[in-house]
């Protein structure tokens, strides 16, 4: 908990703005000596209270590393879209709301087709392309402009909710699909803490990212140009969780689907 907290703040206190940046990036270096001072621990102990013995089974490495990643990118679009929309483009808070529950939208759509899905592709070709149209989609928002019409906004905040809500079942899913029973219990506690973790690192690396690209471009407040690289980043993110699930086995989580490999 030190760590990551250290961490977290160091890296949202990189700004200088509050503290001096010399001390954040401390902060940082000494939460990031913390958690590898625990990893180190926790694989000596035979019951250590976050098991990464556990990350040897390959659907559960993919759903908390690979899922990692993929909300990192995600538990920043809260966060960033509605801020991009009322400070940079001066929306009032019922229009930036509108566009932003489109995404609900998407996921409840999502639901009523997404085991069909599942079951004609399969878990592992549907978690590597549904990372690759999710990062598309969410790095898209970087095209919006004060000028873009609102029903387009929305028809691509509402795929930016279908295909983040697929790859979240699928990766919530696959989490147990080979843990023994015994290992349910310590399993949930290692991807729940995972979860947490990475969703507000999310938010504090979008925030980096607007505040780096206000600074680089020269501006003296906010404006809509700011926006864009911070969500190319969170679209990267999302991409970035592929390598971890090209390495699952074609089968995996079969049993769950009833998906047949052709």
């Amino acid at each position: 908990a030190t760590g990551s907290t250290l961490l977290m703040l160091g890296l949202s206190l990189l700004d200088g703005e509050l503290l001096p940046s010399r001390l954040a990036i401390c902060m940082c270096v000494i939460g990031a000596l913390t958690l590898y001072v625990y990893l180190r621990h926790a694989r000596r102990e035979p019951f250590p209270l976050l098991d990464l013995r556990l990350l040897q089974i390959p659907t559960f490495r993919a759903s908390v590393l690979g899922g990692s990643l993929f909300r990192i990118g995600l538990g920043a679009v809260p966060f960033l879209l509605p801020m991009a929309l009322q400070i940079g483009f001066g929306m009032n808070a019922f229009h930036a709301g509108t566009i932003t529950c489109a995404s609900a939208f998407g996921a409840i759509f999502m639901k009523a087709i997404g085991t069909s899905i599942l079951r004609r592709f399969g878990f592992r070709s549907v978690l590597i392309w549904n990372a690759a149209l999710a990062g598309l989609a969410l790095a898209s928002y970087g095209m919006f402009t004060p000028t873009t019409p609102y029903l387009v906004m929305m028809a691509v905040v509402l795929l930016g909710g279908f295909f983040p809500s697929m790859q979240f079942t699928c990766l919530n899913t696959i989490a147990y699909a080979d843990l023994d029973r015994a290992d349910v219990s310590r399993a949930t506690s290692l991807a729940s803490v995972v979860q947490q973790l990475s969703l507000g690192l999310g938010v504090t690396i979008a925030g980096l990212a607007v505040h780096l690209s206000n600074r680089l471009q020269g501006h003296s407040t906010i404006v809509a140009a700011d926006f864009w690289p911070a969500f190319v980043a969170i679209g990267l993110f999302s991409v970035a969780s592929i390598p971890v699930t090209l390495r699952l086995p074609r089968d995996a989580g079969a049993l769950l689907t009833g998906h047949k490999l052709a």
